[in-house]
């Protein structure tokens, strides 16, 4: 290839969860992957047991950010951006209405740094989430939002001149989890005797389910599971073991995309996201 793949998420571990397979394999081949973490995730669920409630609460931003970059070392992420925004908390809580809150931000002045950060290192691919965020967290739909302006302003040089030199992405992709996927993975736990993987829920209700028909992209990531796991555990406050069954080798070897901006010639299926660009620039 090798190019460069820019990464915008809201909070520590949603780029592990979502894409640690990918970003392991394409930094073993070369390509230079950044990520931005728009928010530093205070407001998360502490699963760690060994981490009581009162004495990492408090300080439970700082620990995700170092989390996060243990996390991107293993992934060979060299270059990571926190942004540093509040996490807004779930849909519906009181505090995504915070004047502090991410959701809360100027979209204006989020897509300005952004265009700053994408300028900076020239991506080829851009990826972050689809307009509901994946399941409808405040923070993942901002970022979102805040991506989609940020890639079409970045090769505008009458947009945001202050935040440098005009560089146009090739291609955007939204992360996505294909519902037949879902099925297989329930299918899977349950012939093994293990716990249902959603609490008993069908795959058709979960929010996060993107349909069939929308991934474009299939890559190949058995090569970098076993970086993935390490990643996710890297993330100790949030992870526990439970939780990485879901993405045993039985059922996770790929990772899945959906194209939502090609400036290239682009076909689908995909298996390759830079596909189509010349990475020489």
């Amino acid at each position: 290839m090798p190019g460069r793949l820019l990464a915008v998420h809201a909070h520590p571990d949603d780029e592990s969860i979502t894409m640690g397979g990918t970003m392991a394999v394409l930094t073993e081949d070369g390509v230079q992957v950044a990520n931005v973490c728009c928010t530093d995730g205070e407001l998360a669920t502490i699963v760690a047991a060994d981490m009581p409630e009162e004495e990492y609460r408090p300080r439970l931003g700082e620990v995700r950010r170092e989390e996060l970059r243990r996390a991107c070392a293993i992934l060979g992420v060299a270059e990571v951006h926190c942004l540093g925004y509040h996490d807004s908390g779930m849909a519906g809580a009181p505090t995504s209405t915070r004047p502090e809150a991410f959701f809360m931000q100027p979209l204006d002045a989020v897509a300005e740094r952004l265009t700053a950060i994408i300028r900076a290192f020239r991506p080829h691919v851009v990826v972050t989430y689809d307009a509901y965020g994946g399941y409808g967290h405040p923070d993942h739909i901002q970022a979102h939002r805040g991506t989609l302006v940020a890639v079409e302003a970045a090769g505008r040089r009458g947009v945001y001149p202050a935040a440098g030199e005009p560089w146009e992405v090739a291609k955007l992709y939204y992360t996505a989890f294909p519902l037949s996927v879902l099925r297989r993975t329930i299918e899977v736990a349950a012939a093994a005797g293990r716990d249902h993987p959603f609490d008993g829920r069908p795959p058709e209700e979960l929010e996060f389910a993107t349909p069939d028909h929308l991934v474009t992209a299939t890559l190949d990531v058995r090569s970098g599971m076993g970086r993935k796991r390490e990643a996710l555990r890297a993330h100790h406050s949030q992870i526990d073991e439970s939780f990485l069954q879901f993405f045993s080798d039985d059922v996770f070897t790929e990772e899945y995309y959906q194209r939502a901006l090609a400036r290239v010639p682009a076909g689908r299926p995909e298996t390759d996201l830079f596909a189509g660009i010349a990475t020489e620039d």
